[in-house]
């Protein structure tokens, strides 16, 4: 894909659409309450914990990709001054809530952007992100890569999803007497 038509979870000037995959720290480092230079694409989670994350921001340059649908996108070509459509479909990274990998495809090929994702192999949701992911390539192949591999390295282990929260509320239960309100918040989390 030609530079300076979008970026994904870099928040530097020259592109024409930014894409956020979720809004951990090392996502969001360069973005701030003051962003004015193009939208940002997310999920709709995302979204709405956004002013959480980011006071004041203007809400407006957000734009919502719902999961599991082509979102066209008209940019303008740098190099060449002609217009480019970049086809975008969210789908879920099972990672934190809102979180989303970024599948795009036009006439630089396939391109998909993982971000961080939890794909667990005996996840139900897991199983059909990955039958979204499937269903939106029908035959193509990816052309590009961005696999988000931070966490790769065998030396972490993490715990299946089920007993990290046994233990997360667990260890909440015991700050009671610190708190008067505990709130535990999973990927299955609906927000109003």
């Amino acid at each position: 894909m030609e530079k300076g038509l979008i970026s994904v979870d870099r928040w530097a000037e020259g592109s024409q659409a930014y894409f956020l995959t979720n809004l951990h720290t090392d996502h969001t480092q360069g973005l701030s309450s003051t962003w004015a230079m193009a939208p940002i694409f997310c999920s709709r989670v995302t979204a709405k914990l956004f002013p959480f994350k980011f006071p004041n921001f203007n809400l407006t340059l957000l734009r919502v990709l719902d999961l599991g649908s082509w979102h066209s996108l008209s940019l303008i070509s740098p190099s060449t001054g002609s217009k480019v459509t970049v086809q975008v479909m969210a789908i879920d990274a099972y990672h934190c809530p809102g979180a989303v990998m970024f599948l795009f495809r036009g006439e630089f090929g396939c391109m998909l952007n993982t971000g961080d994702f939890r794909w667990e192999k005996n996840c139900e949701r897991a199983k059909l992100a990955k039958e979204m992911l499937l269903n939106a390539l029908k035959d193509d192949a990816v052309d590009v890569l961005y696999l988000d591999n931070t966490y790769c390295n065998p030396t972490f282990q993490f715990p299946p999803r089920e007993v990290a929260v046994k233990q997360t509320m667990t260890l909440s239960l015991g700050l009671t007497h610190w708190a008067r309100k505990i709130f535990c918040f999973t990927s299955q989390m609906h927000l109003m």
